[in-house]
């Protein structure tokens, strides 16, 4: 038996974001690094923080109580993409 570094949260999280993201960037022609990273960062962001205030013992620092990937909320990661996603758009990636 494995170690889980996830869970289906997290997953379902991170691929809807995406997902949407790479939509989002087909429909605007838009096929850079930069801007899916980013469209995809607030997404996860925005979408793991709605779901723990959904839940009643959701908490926004633990990672069980909410979408999580490799034992880390998955707003942390929404986060940390938003950022790359900026750097990215701005070096014209």
């Amino acid at each position: 038996m494995g170690i889980i570094i996830f869970n289906v949260p997290g997953i379902i999280i991170t691929a809807a974001a995406f997902g949407i993201a790479f939509g989002v960037g087909k429909l605007t022609g838009h096929h850079g690094e930069g801007p899916l990273t980013l469209i995809g960062g607030i997404l996860t962001l925005i979408f793991d923080l709605l779901y723990r205030l959904a839940r009643k013992e959701g908490h926004w620092l633990t990672p069980n109580k909410g979408g999580s990937l490799f034992f880390l909320p998955a707003w942390c990661f929404g986060a940390l993409w938003v950022v790359l996603g900026t750097v990215y758009t701005v070096q014209g990636k």
